[in-house]
């Protein structure tokens, strides 16, 4: 026990020796919060407590294997008995073991984001919606809201009703007929795992199955708990209901998934969520970061300081450093000279020795920003990676596959029969599944006992025969399925479907597929599965954050060869000896979409508007804190004066983050940096010409297109760099003019 804690600073081995009673750790970044988590586990064991008894949750199953991997090493028995996992996990798990007690069938199938895409888009044109200003994305992400708070269909339908909230209103048609089709086609969404599992669990009808969860797990332990939305808290307050030992670690400076569901306030309020009348929450902080050089921590710290909704800490670091070379500000003229730029700084690089196997990575806020630094670096011959792309269990090989086994394990999943009923092609096409999808529904039966009685239908001879041969490679498939392990099936399966065939010479796919069996054997190892069943819930439970790429990227030894390129979203969790963190620009880095609806107001943020700190603004600059707190030894910082928008050029005003980092310190030295744009009052249209840029604290810069002299006020029409066209009147709205840039610049 004792060379255990002494593995530990003094702030990790304070939170660690503290395990009776709910707390929470803050661990800023880099300073080790899974090894706190870890060795707190591994400390427990080491006293004598069952591992049974132990439960440890994160968000991604690359972490949570991480995580077993560790604690393996510490205690190589015991370790294996420990139940971690990732929240989506845990309650499919519990869904799975209780199904019989829950009423549900135990065969239920996943659905991931295009899955449940496909049913929404079913559920539009069934009611035949025309527009509601809303895409079918927007549908799912609102549902899936609204479930992360654990409101179920009727709930949302009246919520809507009382306060008449169209589109909503029809968005509440749309879930409840969602959640319908779910159950018809025995499947579950990511959000229903969560939010089924403390419908279950609170109901009084299973008390003995809530206090049997409640006892068994004495200790609990969060990772990354400033991620968590509402359904996941609740479920922990039932989790921890008994015992109330619940240990979370989270840094609530990098809250970056808001979007997502996730809200950064359970973090910062679990003091006052969790503490009962005979136990206070006991809070610590972890500021030591073992990544970055000082300097590097200096700017971090300078930029997240600005944030009010935070927790205060400063991280420090005995890495030493030097502004002068560490830290680097440039301004650019455009995208394509900050790409030049980047481009000539790594190749300047190449010549240092410190640098000369360095790990080099570009992060900026939206993937689109990677095109221009694709074409430059492909100029100046700089080898690149893109991570972050097309997630691999969402390439179209792959997604057949598993569509295959899950048909083959519930026929009822209607989203995976029509995926791979004519994959590859054997005539069954749209028409014979739309007719027979309307005879099922006229039957009230399912599309698979709808295809199963293909005799009883008027269809040709022709496509009956095309049935015919779908469900007789079915029943084969189906009587071997549960004679091999997953990884032999799934090759076996490929062999009897021709689908290499169908694929032809595209060795990616192919090697996508090879990688598939592969991902199969590791689970037969790793996770003690031998069926399609077990392989299914698995796999099934990848999550957004689990791209393959980004398990790629973290299990291999990148250097000057290969520069990765990514968002600052799949940035987080890795690190990198330089990072530039390009585009630092308003409308960019803050984007422009941030509004203020984060803490209830109504309108879009005020760009301009400095005495307003909003919540919105605060996940951005999280955001760049977390780009920044991705460099180990150099960071750059670049930002243009003009960009490309809609086929002209046009003026960009430098990210606030930037001054925020520079306000009062005398460490940078560079020239023409003017963070505020200079700008005038604009009281009429006669100090106006058309090609003038003007600023709008809502909208933003925009360009004057048109001028009105309309009674009773004079008029202006803009083009705002988001796109949008704008007749305002001067009287009503306040415009400034952007002085020193004009058309002919």
């Amino acid at each position: 026990m004792k060379e255990l804690l002494l593995q530990l600073n003094e702030q990790q081995r304070a939170a660690v020796e503290y395990i009776y009673g709910p707390m929470v750790v803050f661990a800023g970044v880099g300073t080790g919060k899974t090894r706190v988590i870890t060795y707190r586990i591994a400390y427990l064991l080491s006293l004598g407590v069952d591992p049974y008894n132990i439960l440890a949750v994160t968000f991604t199953n690359k972490a949570a294997c991480e995580m077993k991997e560790r604690l393996s090493s510490l205690f190589p028995y015991k370790a294996e008995k420990v139940w971690i996992s990732t929240f989506h996990s845990l309650c499919a798990k519990i869904l799975y073991t209780e199904a019989e007690n829950f009423g549900i069938k135990r065969n239920f199938v996943i659905y991931d984001e295009e899955d449940s895409v496909k049913l929404i888009k079913e559920c539009i044109k069934e009611m035949s919606i025309q527009h509601i200003g809303l895409s079918v994305y927007d549908i799912y992400d609102t549902i899936c809201r609204a479930k992360d708070n654990l409101i179920d269909p009727d709930s949302y339908r009246i919520n809507t009703i009382v306060f008449q909230q169209y589109p909503r209103e029809i968005i509440a048609e749309i879930y409840l007929r969602y959640q319908t089709k779910l159950q018809q086609n025995n499947a579950l969404d990511f959000s229903d795992l969560i939010m089924k599992t403390v419908q279950f669990l609170k109901d009084e009808k299973f008390t003995e199955i809530r206090n049997k969860y409640a006892e068994r797990f004495k200790y609990i332990h969060v990772d990354e708990f400033q991620d968590v939305n509402h359904a996941q808290v609740v479920l922990l307050k039932i989790l921890s209901s008994v015992h109330h030992n619940i240990c979370v670690v989270g840094d609530d400076d990098q809250n970056i998934y808001s979007w997502r569901g996730s809200d950064v306030k359970y973090l910062l309020n679990f003091k006052k969520e969790f503490s009962t009348q005979d136990l206070q929450v006991k809070e610590f902080k972890i500021t030591q970061n073992y990544r970055s050089k000082k300097t590097i921590l200096e700017v971090s710290n300078k930029l997240i300081s600005h944030n009010k909704f935070r927790v205060k800490k400063e991280l420090f670091s005995n890495i030493e450093g030097d502004f002068k070379n560490d830290i680097k500000i440039k301004q650019c003229q455009n995208e394509y000279d900050e790409a030049e730029f980047v481009a000539k700084e790594i190749l300047k690089l190449q010549q240092i020795p410190e640098f000369k196997n360095a790990s080099v990575a570009v992060l900026y806020r939206t993937n689109s920003q990677s095109r221009i630094f694709e074409e430059v670096f492909s100029e100046y011959k700089i080898p690149y990676k893109i991570v972050g792309s097309v997630a691999f269990f969402e390439r179209k090989e792959i997604k057949d596959i598993i569509a295959y086994l899950r048909v083959l394990v519930n026929p009822e999943d209607s989203i995976s029969l029509k995926r791979i009923i004519n994959t590859p092609h054997r005539g069954i096409g749209e028409t014979t599944i739309l007719y027979l999808e309307t005879l099922a529904k006229e039957n009230k039966t399912s599309l698979w006992e709808q295809i199963v009685k293909i005799d009883d239908t008027e269809l040709s001879l022709k496509v009956k025969n095309a049935v015919w041969k779908f469900l007789s490679l079915y029943d084969m498939l189906k009587k071997y399925k549960d004679t091999m392990y997953p990884s032999e099936f799934i090759k076996f399966l490929i062999e009897k479907t021709k689908y290499i065939d169908m694929i032809g010479d595209k060795n990616e796919r192919i090697a996508n597929i090879e990688q598939l069996v592969d991902i199969a054997k590791r689970l037969e190892v790793q996770n003690n599965i031998s069926t399609v069943e077990d392989f299914l819930n698995n796999i099934s439970l990848f999550t957004l954050a689990d791209t393959e790429e980004k398990i790629e990227f973290k299990n291999q030894s990148f250097n000057l060869k290969e520069v990765v390129l990514m968002t600052l979203h799949v940035a987080k969790g890795l690190e990198f000896d330089v990072v530039f963190i390009v585009g630092l620009v308003e409308g960019i880095l803050p984007i422009w979409w941030v509004k203020e609806e984060n803490i209830g107001y109504k309108s879009p943020i005020y760009l301009f508007n400095k005495n307003t700190d909003l919540l919105g603004i605060e996940e951005e600059r999280r955001l760049c804190y977390v780009g920044i707190t991705r460099a180990k030894k150099m960071l750059y910082l670049t930002y243009y004066l003009k960009r490309s928008l809609w086929a002209e050029e046009q003026p960009s005003v430098p990210s606030r983050f930037l001054e925020e980092i520079l306000k009062e310190s005398g460490k940078f030295k560079f020239t023409q940096f003017n963070v505020v744009p200079e700008t005038e009052e604009i009281e009429k249209v006669d100090f106006l010409t058309t090609g003038e840029y003007v600023v709008h604290d809502r909208f933003g810069i925009g360009k004057i297109v048109d001028i009105l002299k309309e009674p009773p006020y004079d008029k202006v029409v803009v083009v705002f760099q988001n796109g949008q066209k704008k007749k305002l009147s001067l009287k009503h709205t306040k415009l400034r003019k952007l002085k020193g840039y004009n058309i002919n610049q």
